[in-house]
């Protein structure tokens, strides 16, 4: 199958018409004659439809070796371990016309490094239009707001949130789109709770209402949060079991273990 029939195949599932693909981008005729394989297309061209139907390069193309994996895996694998290093190989690799994979590597390496990395104003700009204007978001957009909450000022960080909350309400929600929308949540409550802003956390820890599969790290953090904000609370009853329960928390973690829990605890006290 030519890349021109995989991208019509793709684009009629996302329900677009070849006048909504092509939108700023290419003419109808030329979007057309691509995808029946009488006309080929600019590199620049075909990455810009890409990014306009948020789709990954890695779906039109298989890994040539085991050492060019696609994307998203070499993605996972090096954020996972924060090894900012491969991270900063991966950026070097791709070419300038993948415009949201770079954007995601930079707010990445910014978040894991910013000693060393810097975002710039328009990016980060650029990454919260792209979510606000995005109806479905893809696996790549799920990564870009899981950072972007780590930076976005407060005021933008309620939007992102809520945005990510209408996401999965669609139904057929994927487990992994869950795990994202957990680690955001998250993140807002802790900004939330530094800033002193215990309302907004509260909110933000709502949104939680199902469980991270395969993440026990997260869950734990998840569970030290609620804790936390008991403690916080006014009433002092609620202020004590939280505090009580927090204790008991850390316990539970060092009996199984907790080597591997140690950085869990120290980001909930």
């Amino acid at each position: 199958m030519t890349i021109g029939r995989q991208f019509k195949l793709l684009r009629r599932e996302r329900g677009l018409t070849l006048k909504m693909a092509a939108h700023g981008i290419l003419s109808v005729s030329s979007l057309s004659k691509f995808e029946n394989g009488t006309s080929q297309l600019a590199a620049d061209r075909f990455f810009l439809l890409l990014d306009q139907l948020n789709l990954d390069w890695d779906v039109f193309a298989k890994p040539r070796s085991r050492d060019k994996q696609p994307f998203l895996q070499r993605y996972l694998a090096a954020a996972r371990h924060a090894d900012v290093q491969e991270l900063a190989s991966i950026l070097r690799q791709l070419p300038l016309a993948n415009v949201n994979q770079r954007l995601l590597l930079h707010l990445t390496l910014h978040n894991d490094a910013p000693e060393r990395f810097s975002i710039l104003p328009h990016e980060q700009s650029q990454a919260q239009s792209l979510l606000m204007t995005t109806a479905d978001w893809s696996l790549l957009l799920r990564l870009i707001a899981v950072q972007l909450a780590k930076i976005i000022g407060l005021d933008e960080l309620s939007q992102l949130i809520a945005a990510f909350s209408n996401q999965i309400q669609r139904p057929n929600t994927p487990q992994d789109h869950f795990n994202l929308a957990n680690r955001t949540f998250l993140a807002a409550v802790l900004r939330y709770v530094a800033a002193g802003k215990l309302t907004e956390a509260r909110n933000a820890l709502n949104l939680i209402g199902q469980a991270t599969v395969g993440d026990l790290g997260i869950e734990f953090q998840i569970a030290c949060v609620k804790r936390l904000l008991m403690i916080y609370s006014s009433d002092k009853v609620v202020a004590l079991q939280g505090r009580q329960e927090f204790l008991q928390l850390k316990k539970n973690a060092g009996a199984i273990g907790g080597t591997s829990m140690d950085g869990d605890v120290a980001s909930c006290n």
